[in-house]
């Protein structure tokens, strides 16, 4: 029976596809079940085909959907954390204490109640006043190189030892006799050399004593001290910070061993210290005042003349050297009085 052509076509596309998939001719049913069998394979496979063509299209979607939606999930992950962070840097008692926090500890620290009330007293509110006092150290003898190195002028002798010794400027006019005040002198080196200046004040530790000699004579040595004395004690720096001045008269001692130092308060007995009375009648008893007597022994008579030749000889070298000696003494004994104890 002759075929049209698009029978022949049809089992050419049959016979192709039975090559293809390794149908074999001599299969089991007619032409036509062949026919069909083949067709229904070669849907199937285009039906795999089809599908294995969009899977990946599908796969690909999914996994932008998945990777959106872990975006999105590790996003809100974080934002939860940074939540849970809040409480542990606004305040730990959150952390510590779950319970909230009672009325009496919602206060601010540092800041006082409503209704509470502060008293402030002048000691709680301003330091207390230095129990420091500078000194202004007098001694009385005779004046010129006459009379220098003499045992009645061993107050003037002790002195001049001390600033020797200690950081004073020289002697030189002033408060109506001979000043050497504390050297507050500091040098500074620099590539053009030393310098000088002068510091603000004293170091920690420093002795703030004004050291002052009289250049009157012993007897009528008293109007100078007090003038010495009302110029020093006028000075505002020790109102300003809070310090009481005092005045401390050094003076040679005939009643005591050569060399011992004492402390007595200036209104007590001169025993015949002709010096002393003069401080005392220009002073009067209404100013405070300490001296520290240097003992420069007695000779065996008492009669006037020999006590005057005494007292005017000048020192032999073993008097110098318990002048020299009693100077730690004296300066020891102004620490006391310029630290209050004594």
């Amino acid at each position: 029976m002759a075929m049209d052509a698009f029978t022949r076509a049809h089992v050419l596309d049959q016979a192709q596809a039975r090559a293809r998939f390794r149908i074999p001719a001599s299969a089991s049913g007619s032409e036509s079940d062949n026919v069909r069998n083949c067709n229904n394979t070669v849907h199937e496979r285009r039906l795999r085909d089809e599908e294995e063509e969009e899977s990946p299209r599908i796969s690909r979607n999914e996994q932008k959907r998945r990777l959106k939606k872990q975006r999105r999930e590790e996003q809100k992950q974080r934002q939860q954390a940074e939540l849970a962070l809040i409480p542990t840097i606004s305040t730990t008692t959150t952390l510590l204490d779950p319970r909230p926090p009672s009325p009496k500890d919602r206060n601010p620290p540092n800041i006082l109640p409503k209704n509470s009330k502060v008293s402030l007293s002048v000691s709680a509110a301003m330091p207390p006043p230095s129990t420091y006092h500078p000194l202004l150290v007098c001694s009385i003898g005779n004046p010129g190189p006459q009379y220098a190195s003499t045992l009645h002028s061993a107050g003037h002798t002790i002195l001049s030892t001390i600033r020797e010794r200690g950081l004073y400027q020289p002697f030189a006019s002033g408060l109506s006799g001979k000043v050497a005040r504390p050297d507050t002198t500091t040098f500074r080196f620099s590539i053009t050399g030393f310098s000088k200046e002068k510091a603000q004040g004293l170091a920690p530790g420093e002795d703030d004593f004004t050291l002052w000699q009289s250049t009157k004579l012993m007897n009528v040595s008293g109007p100078s001290v007090a003038a010495a004395w009302r110029q020093f004690a006028g000075q505002g720096r020790f109102q300003a910070e809070g310090q009481t001045p005092r005045l401390v008269v050094v003076h040679d001692e005939l009643e005591s061993p050569l060399g011992k130092v004492s402390i007595k308060d200036g209104a007590s007995s001169p025993r015949g210290h002709n010096g002393l009375k003069s401080v005392q009648a220009s002073l009067g008893t209404r100013v405070k005042w300490w001296r520290v007597g240097v003992g420069i022994g007695r000779p065996e008579s008492r009669e006037p003349s020999v006590v005057s030749k005494y007292v005017l000889r000048k020192m032999t070298d073993r008097e110098e050297r318990a002048m020299d000696a009693a100077s730690l003494g004296v300066l020891e004994a102004l620490r006391k009085i310029a630290d209050g104890k004594a």
